[in-house]
């Protein structure tokens, strides 16, 4: 396809993107491989009680123990794999929900990009913080609510994008006379327009999936997070916001944040590299 064409290209001028795109593929493959085998191979969330977390040194292992006496090392792989299904399935039905209105929207136009704008609007304004957090204490905080509650307050502003993208493509002449010729509508947009459409929606994909990330973090910091029986690494960091274990027990905290940051980082990088791919005017290539 043209875009991943382009994309290589801009790879050959931006070794950040480049080397971003590498680090993405080692941390994803060795987060869900490593899950697989660890929730095969051993319980991860059997827990001691014990007063304090434990040092590398002290307990043989390669990240030492938390507070409960679960092995860090092992905690990580499977916390790293709830953050990411779950920042990739927000990403991914947010974009679904966005896509359909968005497209439909500024296909249509007039009445019907009306009423779905307005829809759009009003939903906007609610404070969507508050009222997922609301949703996730009353309902329950598991990977399938996080999914579904961000989901229903994060499809807007790609909807508003692609609407955009869209009221562009419909006043192209392919378009036009795809119409004069008598293509059912419905075929007209997913044959003709979508395809149009792919360079926007990978390029804002990859930015959504740093957003989801760090809003999943964000929550499970505050403390409304997954539960200990759901980790993530957004509850791992949590341990953070304790000033003790801050200066005395920085291997609770440290690797998560390690894995957030160099993540984020990386899949911004790559963001940025599609997102310049959409423009001519900022390729590099």
């Amino acid at each position: 396809m043209r875009i991943f064409k382009l994309f290589l290209r801009e790879l050959k001028h931006d070794y950040f993107a480049l080397v971003s795109i590498i680090m993405l593929a080692i941390i994803f493959l060795s987060i869900y491989i490593g899950a697989f085998v660890i929730d095969h191979f051993y319980d991860v969330m059997w827990v001691t009680p014990q007063r304090m977390p434990v040092s590398p040194e002290a307990s043989g292992t390669l990240l030492g123990l938390d507070v409960m006496g679960r092995n860090q090392f092992h905690l990580l792989f499977v916390a790293a794999r709830n953050s990411l299904n779950i920042a990739l399935g927000v990403t991914f039905f947010s974009f679904a929900i966005g896509l359909t209105v968005g497209v439909i929207s500024g296909f249509y136009g007039g009445r019907t990009d009306n009423v779905l704008m307005r829809i759009v609007d009003t939903w906007s304004m609610i404070p969507f913080l508050m009222v997922v957090i609301v949703l996730l204490v009353v309902f329950g905080r598991t990977v399938p609510t996080f999914i579904l509650f961000l989901t229903l307050f994060s499809w807007m502003t790609r909807a508003r994008l692609l609407r955009a993208a869209a009221l562009s493509q419909r006043q192209m002449d392919y378009i036009s006379a795809s119409k004069t010729l008598g293509t059912p509508n419905i075929v007209i947009i997913v044959r003709e327009m979508l395809p149009n459409l792919v360079d926007i929606v990978v390029a804002n994909f990859v930015l959504t999936l740093a957003a989801s990330i760090g809003i999943e973090t964000g929550l499970s910091m505050l403390g409304f997070g997954l539960g200990w029986d759901y980790p993530s690494l957004g509850v791992m960091l949590q341990n953070a916001t304790n000033p003790m274990y801050l200066q005395h027990f920085w291997w609770v905290w440290t690797p998560p944040l390690i894995l957030v940051v160099v993540t984020m980082l990386c899949v911004n990088f790559v963001g940025n590299a599609l997102q310049r791919v959409t423009d001519p005017k900022q390729r590099f290539a």
